[in-house]
């Protein structure tokens, strides 16, 4: 009769819990409240409550960053290569204050990437002309647009954030080709910069500032191994190190490791912020998209192909792989 006496433990086990549940909640010698844990929402609605038309049409309107001690919304404006400052002390009506534009924070700088924000400090990724130059991260201050200094990174500075304590930004710089295999090309390495910065304040007027660069040059004698365990890497004549293209950065919560993209080589660097270097680059895999359930919709011409007219529908379904003929392809 042993499923009784099973029973019987795992009650007493069970009350043993609660019970320290209930110590634990009347205080156990230890002051500090528990958590409070919300269930997750079944559904969540959305409402508009407001809006803002930027000038210059498409792309005007790209990466935001908000600054909750001026209320102020600060929005890379691609088509305008600047950044839109606007009040959103009335969400449903939000102004334009300024722009501040890549030209104005120094010469040679072409346009302004991304934004981020950390108590009333304001970091932009800003790319020089050419795009294969080294870029810059310029620091604002968010209260009066006031920049407080400039500090250069790699070529392409695409995405940057704060690490959760505000004791590190970092950068990825993309690095892209201006073209392959012509007369005079250049293809520079791709890279993340790590600035440690100290200093963030809302009346901040200097900031302490050291730039690291962490780069995959380490990585070039592996351009065999890293090819055979998924990583795309294809530029023609291209290194590891400048075939790498770093697009965007996600920071752990003790500010310790950060993950990029390498959106075009189908992997991710994993980066130690404390010793400033990648310590891996992990392939994504692949999916067979020929395979029932794993389909995927490849064409907005679902008419007549071929003809740039065609009817679009959603249409997901397997796809043949890459030695079938085009001929023989659905449409």
């Amino acid at each position: 009769m042993r499923l009784p006496i099973q029973r019987t433990r795992a009650t007493l086990f069970a009350l043993s819990i609660l019970t320290v549940a209930a110590l634990a909640a009347c205080g156990g010698g230890d002051d500090t409240p528990l958590p409070v844990v919300e269930a997750t929402p079944a559904g969540l609605t959305l409402e508009k409550i407001g809006g803002f038309a930027h000038a210059g049409g498409a792309s005007s309107a790209e990466i935001t960053a908000y600054d909750p001690l001026t209320k102020r919304l600060f929005v890379i404006n691609g088509a305008l290569a600047s950044v839109d400052v606007l009040d959103l002390s009335n969400p449903t009506a939000p102004t334009l204050i300024s722009s501040i534009s890549a030209a104005s924070i120094g010469a040679g700088l072409a346009a302004i990437n991304s934004v981020a924000v950390f108590n009333g400090i304001v970091a932009l990724a800003v790319e020089a002309s050419p795009k294969t130059g080294n870029g810059v991260v310029a620091w604002v201050r968010a209260s009066d647009l006031t920049v407080l200094g400039t500090d250069t990174v790699g070529a392409l500075p695409d995405m940057l954030t704060f690490t959760p304590d505000g004791r590190h930004l970092l950068v990825a710089n993309e690095g892209e080709p201006d073209s392959y295999n012509q007369v005079g090309s250049v293809d520079p390495e791709g890279s993340v910069s790590i600035i440690a910065v100290s200093g963030l304040s809302p009346s901040a007027t200097t900031l302490t500032r050291t730039v690291s660069s962490a780069g995959f040059s380490s990585f070039n004698s592996q351009i065999g191994q890293l090819r055979s365990a998924g990583v795309r890497i294809f530029g023609p004549n291209a290194n590891v190190a400048q075939d790498l293209e770093p697009e965007y950065i996600t920071v752990s919560a003790d500010g310790k490791t950060a993950w990029v993209t390498l959106q075009e080589n189908n992997a991710i660097a994993v980066v130690d912020i404390d010793s400033k270097s990648i310590t891996s680059i992990r392939p994504l895999g692949f999916k067979d998209h020929s395979l029932a359930g794993m389909g995927m919709d490849v064409s907005n011409e679902d008419g007549t192909p071929n003809t740039n007219s065609g009817t679009s529908a959603i249409k997901i379904g397997p796809v043949p792989s890459p030695a079938t003929p085009w001929a023989a392809r659905p449409t």
